[in-house]
């Protein structure tokens, strides 16, 4: 047979075979595993009191503690209400502020373990509400009786006939402006609480609030809003802003402008792997954006299949000391007019900056954060954010980190990144991670028990029509973590013979001879799993 003529396209080499070649299995070193890690569980007595009342609730309910202690958190978070900053050193300050997510599936109780949590503030909520009538009647009747003399005043100045009378009515006008501006704002009904919220909604709210709201859901709705999943207009600018206490402005055709100064917001969202999993949807605001970097994940193993039915109550005297301290934090925090800075005492000052100087490292570009970047570069001011939480919960009045819960709040680091892992993992499905389409390739080598070597090509025809794969500089920006992590090589490709033209080969790699061997480790690929399977 004759060879194939030199300007035949995709013609493979004669030298270039497939399969396994001695000089292939030499050399190798044991892969990085691309799977991810089991969650760890969560310590509850780290989080001190509000540790305390959520592992009541978890023994009650039979959820994992992780569930309503986050959405405790946040809780607290709310009843300080952007009324506290703090500062490890000069020039950097973190809004007292949290945004957490627990992840869980459907059935897992989150509503009854945002009730038992919340209640407290729910209760502060309607508690306000109700002294709130009087004073908010009094003020619509001076209102009224206000703007109805300045219209009498404006009219008797149009009608007054000589310069003199003119003079006297415009007296009275301005004497009548000046008691409608001494009202100032109107008075409206607290709301410390909002739930299916859009974007623009929530930011009149907060401007009504004293620039602070919170949103604590068992719903993924609001961030939905947020995203534009739901109207396809993307409005994430008041949840960026609120995190950090920015200025935030905003101007509309009809209406005054809104002009906040330091916007505070808490979220406490407890949501389906699903919500998370259709996150490419709009991955350029949650991702691209920086929104999903201001949460605190959790995503704790489910106890469904191992709870028991006779359960111990949550004691009297637990629920209520986590009442009482809420509205105790409400009426010292929240209802402060200006903020306070909180600083570190010397122990904590150490705490921290050990902390921080063993994970700056890791930010490198082969340190293990590289799949969690941009949420790493936030964990220091996320680690003092929740040591101000428990300082704040324990003593209402205190300015000062102490050293202890400084170390209480560190100790929480490698839960904290883990679970960070395991969310961006599940977002994987939908292009939000490098290690999804990397696993997916590999799960294809293994299903397809490739040995030895393989083209860029072959994988690609593989798995065209993932998800994640609409172009082939996807497949090979997924071998490229293959190759990083151990798993493949690429070798050489035949020499081109001179004069020989067609298009560039494909590039080509060997397996690891491990691919196919680990099968009792096999990883699930992302596009097998069921969506919302966490």
């Amino acid at each position: 047979m004759s060879s194939a003529p030199n300007w035949a396209p995709n013609v493979e080499s004669p030298s270039w075979d497939k399969g396994v070649h001695a000089e292939d299995l030499r050399g190798w070193e044991d892969p990085v595993p691309l799977d991810p890690p089991p969650a760890p569980h969560l310590d509850a007595s780290k989080l001190r009191g509000i540790g305390t009342m959520a592992q009541a609730v978890s023994d009650s309910l039979q959820v994992p503690v992780d569930l309503p202690a986050w959405l405790g958190m946040a809780v607290v978070s709310t009843a300080i209400g952007g009324r506290r900053t703090v500062s490890p050193k000069p020039d950097w300050v973190e809004p007292v502020t949290l945004y957490t997510m627990p992840v869980a599936a459907p059935g897992e109780m989150k509503s009854p373990a945002l009730g038992l949590m919340a209640k407290p503030i729910f209760e502060e909520q309607k508690r306000r509400r109700l002294e709130d009538g009087p004073a908010i009647a009094r003020d619509q009747q001076d209102r009224r009786i206000a703007e109805a003399c300045v219209s009498d005043a404006e009219s008797k100045v149009i009608k007054a006939g000589d310069p003199a009378k003119r003079k006297t009515a415009r007296d009275l006008l301005d004497a009548a402006r000046d008691e409608l501006d001494l009202l100032g704002e109107p008075k409206v009904f607290t709301q410390l609480i909002a739930d299916d919220t859009t974007p623009e909604a929530a930011t009149d709210v907060i401007a009504e609030q004293g620039e602070r709201l919170a949103v604590l859901s068992t719903e993924s709705s609001f961030l939905g809003n947020v995203g534009g999943r739901y109207s396809k207009n993307a409005n994430p600018e008041i949840v960026l802003k609120a995190w950090s206490q920015e200025p935030h402005a905003v101007n509309r055709k009809s209406g005054r402008p809104l002009l906040l100064e330091r916007p505070n917001l808490s979220l406490g969202l407890a949501v389906q792997p699903g919500f998370l999993t259709g996150m490419g949807e709009t991955g350029d605001v949650f991702e691209a954006r920086g929104l999903m970097a201001r949460f605190i994940f959790s995503m704790p193993a489910s106890r469904v299949g191992d709870r028991v039915y006779d359960t111990d109550p949550i004691p009297p005297e637990t629920s209520q000391a986590w009442g009482a301290r809420v509205k105790d934090m409400m009426a010292s925090i929240w209802d402060d007019d200006e903020p306070q800075e909180m600083q570190l005492d010397r122990k904590a000052k150490e705490s921290f900056r050990s902390f921080w100087e063993a994970l700056e490292p890791r930010h490198k570009s082969h340190g293990d954060l590289a799949a969690i970047e941009g949420w790493a570069k936030k964990l220091p001011g996320q680690v003092l954010r929740i040591a101000a939480v428990l300082t704040l919960f324990e003593n209402p009045q205190a300015l000062i980190v102490p050293g202890d819960v400084m170390d209480d709040a560190v100790s929480l680091v490698p839960y904290l990144i883990a679970h960070a892992r395991l969310v961006s993992d599940l977002m994987s499905a939908e292009r939000q991670s490098k290690l999804g389409p990397a696993r997916a390739v590999l799960d294809w080598l293994r299903r397809k028990e490739v040995e030895g070597r393989f083209s860029a090509g072959d994988v690609e025809k593989g798995v065209r029509g993932q998800a994640w794969c609409t172009e082939m500089a996807d497949v090979d920006d997924a071998l490229d973590v293959l190759v990083r992590a151990g798993w493949a090589r690429q070798i050489d490709p035949p020499e081109r013979k001179e004069g020989q033209k067609g298009r560039p080969q494909k590039r080509r790699f060997v397996t690891h001879p491990d691919v196919t061997s680990r099968t009792e480790s096999r990883v699930i690929s992302i596009n097998s799993m069921p969506r919302g399977a966490a």
